[in-house]
This record gives structure tokens, sequence and C-alpha cells, in this order.
């Protein structure tokens, strides 16, 4: 079954754009530049915008909804590929990481007109230190959701795809270690609090099964491989901290657990809504070895 990429096309835009504002047609956006809604890619216009990746693609970001936003063709140029700051209509900005996405916040500055931003920690300053760990203890109590993958290699033969694998899931905590005859690559995200954060690290399950399936075995870089991908809510912050993924004897190269099913297009996609099991905290898993098709196709044409 085909799985489609996102394009930022007319139809994304708008979809962005309501998503955003709702039945507004004339915003402005974060650096206060004013937006018309049928302006759309105009540069003629002064009220023309487009659609900017937060994080830049260059610095891995993705083309999903969370990493996207409507602003001003002007404020976009400006912007650019710039990271972590950049200036944008006459005012200065930074990109930040927010749980598990990021944001674009304004810098502003302090009573003695130095650049100030809240999400600084000055731990040389007693007091910024203290209040940081005191806003830290109010959120203890949060439930938290992780995602976690776990990837079982079979007759490895080069550390260059434990590289590979690291990049593809660049902004994840990443380990290493080995189970029997088997390399293992864990993968966690420790805060998932968005169906959008359960979607995309299923995306990657089916990005690294396409390439595992289809090019890296046949080339004799594995024997086999098996990736499973569950998401699990805790509400003690070291259970979540010290959990992870056992793998089961079945016969099925990605699979996932309910929590991902019901927290994604899997619900809707599954061949078999069936589960044929369950894991280590009894959430019932189920086979997902989805792929990529068309990349699937271009990988085989490089296999020689």
């Amino acid at each position: 079954m085909q799985e489609n990429t996102m394009v930022i096309n007319r139809e994304t835009a708008m979809r962005i754009w309501n998503k955003a504002y709702g039945k507004s047609s004339r915003v402005k956006d974060f650096a206060g530049r004013e937006m018309v809604k049928a302006a759309y890619d105009d540069r003629s216009s002064e009220f023309g915008w487009n659609i900017d990746h937060v994080l830049p693609q260059s610095k891995n970001g993705k083309t999903n909804d969370s990493n996207l936003i409507c602003c001003h063709i002007k404020t976009n140029d400006e912007k650019a590929n710039k990271f972590p700051c950049f200036n944008a209509n006459g005012k200065k900005f930074e990109i930040l990481k927010v749980q598990n996405h990021f944001e674009i916040r304004e810098i502003g500055n302090d009573s003695n007109g130095n650049e100030s931003n809240d999400s600084h920690v000055d731990f040389f300053d007693s007091a910024s230190g203290v209040r940081f760990f005191k806003k830290l203890k109010g959120i203890q109590n949060k439930k938290i959701f992780v995602g976690s993958i776990s990837i079982r290699l079979q007759g490895i033969g080069t550390t260059a795809l434990v590289d590979f694998i690291t990049e593809l899931f660049a902004g994840c905590t990443v380990s290493y270690g080995w189970d029997d005859n088997y390399f293992v690559i864990w993968v966690s995200d420790y805060n998932m609090p968005q169906k959008e954060d359960a979607a995309d690290l299923l995306d990657l399950c089916v990005l690294l099964n396409t390439y595992l399936g289809e090019y890296f075995v046949p080339m004799d870089v594995i024997d086999d491989y098996q990736i499973f991908y569950g998401i699990h809510h805790y509400s003690d912050k070291i259970d979540c901290l010290t959990s992870f993924n056992d793998f089961y004897d079945y016969d099925c190269p990605l699979i996932i657990n309910e929590l991902v099913r019901i927290n994604t297009e899997a619900k809707q996609k599954l061949n078999n809504p069936i589960a044929i099991g369950k894991d280590e905290l009894s959430n019932e898993v189920y086979e997902y070895n989805y792929i990529y098709t068309q990349l699937a196709s271009n990988l085989k044409k490089l296999i020689k």
C-alpha cells in the first residue's frame, strides 16, 4: 500500500491557514505583517503569504503540520534557513524546541535593554536555577506519553547502517546494545502530547521498514530485522525513563501496539485488525508491514 508524502501546494496552504486562523481572511503573521487569505503565494500583493518550515529543512525540519506555519512572503524571505536566530520585520526571533516540536519565539529586552528569553536558564544565577527547578517540579504529575521504537538487526555488516538509522531518528533519544546475536537500537521520544507526534514516528518506522526490507537486506548489509513501535503512558517519570520494549517472536518486520493504532491512521489501514499478541505492559500489538512503494521501487533500481 502506498504512503503519500505531503506536498506544499495551495491545498496544503489553505488547510494550514484554516487550522491556524479558522474563518479569518485577514490576519498578522508572527512578525506582525498583515496577510490576506486570497493572496497566497502572490508576490505582487503587499499581503502575500506562503508556507514556511519552522525548523528549516536544511536542519532536518519535517514537512508536517506541526512544523509548518503561514507567514508573509517578506517574513519568509528574511527568515530563510537561518537557525536558531533570525530577524524579521525589524524584530529578533529564536527557533526553540518545545516538547516534541519547534516554535518561533520573539526575543525581547529586559529593563536594561539586554536581550532576554524566558526559555533561557542561567545556572550561574541562583534565582534562575531554583526557579527552573520549581517549574520542573510543577509538571511532574502530568501523564507522560512515551514513544519507543526497538530495532533489532541480525548479521549487521557495517556500522554505517547504525549511523544511517541514528540520523533518520534525529531529535529522539537513541541508545544501543546487544540481545543475543542481534544488535539493538532503541529510539525514544519521552514527550508525545499530540497525535501528530505519534504519526510522525510511525512514518519514520515505515520509512525505515522500506529501506531495510527493500535495500539493506537484499544488499546483505543485514540478514534480518524487526521493528517494534509502541506508545505507553506513565504517571511516574522514573518509570518512563527506564522503560523499554521487548521483542516478539512474530514473523513480521514491523509491529505496533494499541496506542499507536488508535492515535494514527493505522486504525483505518490495518489489513489485519486482529491483535497478534501483547507487549510487556499488556497492550495489544498488531502487524503493520507497510512500505513507501515508490521509494521501494527506486531502491530496487539501485541494487547491484
